[in-house]
């Protein structure tokens, strides 16, 4: 039996793009872009490994794709089609709870998600959590190659616990830490979300501090961060999206009968692009910038 074509996007170039590879997730965190109403994540009938491996290879080819993001759901739920498809791309990253365990993939990023300190981390991603994924991290070999990332994703709730997670976890045998900032939908008023950027600006000062404090141990850079500042922002992103590099991206989401769809931008279809928060969109345009080439 032949493999169904991908969807057809199209001929444009993208240097990169990112794949759900399942709709399936074992934790339910508040703030998670994935399963809003608004974005292609309700159906549950997968694509096979065969077809999303021969569909993968060939928007490769179509789109130019050489950097490809594997996240989810939970990718590591569908850990052995991950490991055979990051070999079809020149770079391969994948994001992951941590739960299912820290896989190896040498030469590779892995971003393992967890949202502050234990006791702030417990009620948002599931009682347990925070040492499960401790003990994934501490039972790996740390000398394997893998690039292994913290990132802790600052809502308005979790805010406050930015200098203590970095406190808990600045020990751990991993790469570095990370920051990124809650991306909220259109008109969305809630307890994750800043209604106003100039709200956000002291907690971006939080990060700065956390950065200078430990410079080696957390990677987010300081001049993306002051990009992202109530004063600046707009300049990146523009009110709707009309000047945001993460744009150049291809967000692969399972659709409906298991097809690819195509996402407004990475974060789904809804996004308040006017409050941004994702630190790869602030990151790409100040080197951009400085004149700095990023890997895509």
């Amino acid at each position: 039996m032949t493999a169904s074509e991908p969807t057809d996007f199209g001929d444009r170039r993208f240097g990169s793009a990112l794949v759900n590879v399942t709709n399936v997730c074992n934790l339910s965190c508040r703030h998670c872009f994935v399963f809003r109403a608004d974005n292609p994540n309700a159906p549950k009938d997968k694509m096979d490994d065969a077809t999303m491996l021969h569909q993968l290879e060939a928007l490769r080819d179509r789109h130019g794709i050489r950097s490809m993001l594997f996240m989810g759901g939970e990718p590591m739920i569908r850990k052995n089609l991950v490991m055979q498809a990051m070999p079809l791309f020149e770079r391969s990253s994948i994001v992951t709870n941590g739960t299912y365990g820290i896989p190896s993939v040498p030469g590779h990023l892995v971003t393992v998600s967890l949202d502050g300190p234990e006791a702030m981390n417990d009620p948002i991603r599931g009682e347990g959590v925070f040492q499960k994924v401790k003990k994934a991290v501490f039972d790996r070999d740390p000398t394997d190659g893998t690039t292994v990332m913290l990132q802790m994703t600052i809502t308005k709730e979790n805010a406050p616990g930015i200098e203590a997670f970095v406190e808990e976890v600045k020990d751990w045998p991993v790469t570095g830490i990370a920051f990124t900032f809650y991306v909220p939908s259109l008109g969305e008023s809630s307890e994750l979300a800043w209604d106003d950027l100039r709200e956000r600006d002291a907690v971006i000062d939080q990060v700065i501090a956390v950065k200078q404090k430990y410079p080696e141990r957390v990677k987010t850079n300081v001049g993306a961060l002051e990009l992202m500042k109530s004063d600046r922002a707009l300049s990146v992103t523009g009110s709707a999206g009309e000047t945001c590099g993460l744009r150049q991206m291809l967000p692969l989401y399972m659709g409906e009968g298991g097809n690819f769809e195509r996402t407004f931008c990475c974060y789904g279809n809804n996004v308040d692009c006017s409050r941004c928060g994702a630190y790869a969109v602030f990151n790409g345009a100040f080197h951009r910038r400085a004149g700095i080439e990023l890997e895509e």
